[in-house]
């Protein structure tokens, strides 16, 4: 099998446009906040781990705290547009995929998550802040597209699917801190999510029981 080649490989062989630098240098750091804290990690790891000059990081990012947001930043969107089964899919179907999808972004990202998750020194920070709520409201419209054959966009369902993000979030934490198991916190996700949709945003609603 071929070698595969590394960011060290790349970042020497050719130049690499801004844009492809600058994700390189996330991918590096997207890999040691997964391993650690990344109150942990300097920009003198990021840098040796992208197989670049520390300065280059500087450059795009400034400090570590700015590598961490930008993480942050991407990771949002990663866990919202994994989620890319929609109407065209069975709806158990679709709801077990669209849970496993997000769990495996999370598991590939524990460390983050689990910072963001908590309610500590990185929760303080009020850029961290802003982009989990902007995360969380995210979630909230990639769900209500994917879904948008089973609920509709109401004040009702929006409050209801922020409430499921703030469950699944303590049930997440459960599985990483090794609580409960990955199949337990798939399936009460699964569970919880289809009575959401079908029980009780319907009842919020005051409709019947679809």
């Amino acid at each position: 099998m071929p070698r595969q080649e590394s960011a060290h490989d790349i970042s020497r062989g050719r130049r690499l446009s801004p844009g492809a630098r600058r994700d390189q240098i996330l991918a590096a750091a997207r890999t040691l906040f997964a391993e650690r804290p990344f109150t942990s990690v300097t920009t003198a790891d990021v840098a040796e781990a992208a197989g670049v000059a520390r300065s280059l990081v500087h450059h795009y990012f400034g400090g570590i705290r700015d590598v961490f947001l930008a993480v942050v930043a991407q990771g949002g969107a990663a866990l919202a547009d994994v989620r890319s089964a929609g109407p065209e899919t069975p709806l158990d179907e679709r709801m077990r995929h669209n849970v496993v999808a997000g769990l495996d972004v999370v598991g590939a990202n524990r460390e983050t998550w689990l910072a963001l998750a908590g309610h500590g020194e990185v929760l303080a920070d009020p850029d961290v802040r802003g982009l989990v709520q902007m995360a969380s409201e995210r979630n909230v419209q990639r769900t209500l597209e994917v879904m948008s054959d089973v609920i509709d966009d109401t004040p009702s369902a929006r409050f209801a699917l922020r409430c499921f993000n703030a469950f699944a979030t303590e049930a997440t934490r459960a599985w990483l801190t090794g609580e409960r198991t990955r199949q337990e916190t798939e399936a009460l996700l699964v569970a919880t999510l289809r009575s959401l949709l079908l029980d009780a945003i319907p009842a919020l609603e005051g409709k019947k029981h679809l």
